[in-house]
């Protein structure tokens, strides 16, 4: 998916988005730095959004699947703005 995105270096992207994804995520589990755990999450939640769900480029069905995950992705960032501020 991420190579038919154009996105460079499509398994690289992938690989090193996942491991991010799997510290961070586990950092936040833990409780251990919690406030960069929740922005470095962020992060990687609006760069998948931008990237993966542009649902300003689609039509019909694949444009109304495409706007729930992003908006459900908004919720999510919400919420680690929350975790983020609770533990700063």
């Amino acid at each position: 998916m991420a190579a038919e995105r154009g996105v460079p270096r499509p398994r690289l992207v992938v690989i090193a988005g996942s491991l991010s994804e799997g510290v961070l995520g586990g950092l936040l589990i833990l409780g251990l730095l919690v406030p960069f755990a929740a922005i470095g999450l962020i992060l990687f939640t609006i760069a998948a959004t931008v990237m993966f769900l542009d649902f300003w480029d689609k039509t019909g069905p694949d444009r109304d699947a495409a706007l729930i995950g992003a908006s459900t992705n908004v919720g999510i960032v919400g919420g680690l703005l929350m975790a983020a501020a609770a533990a700063w």
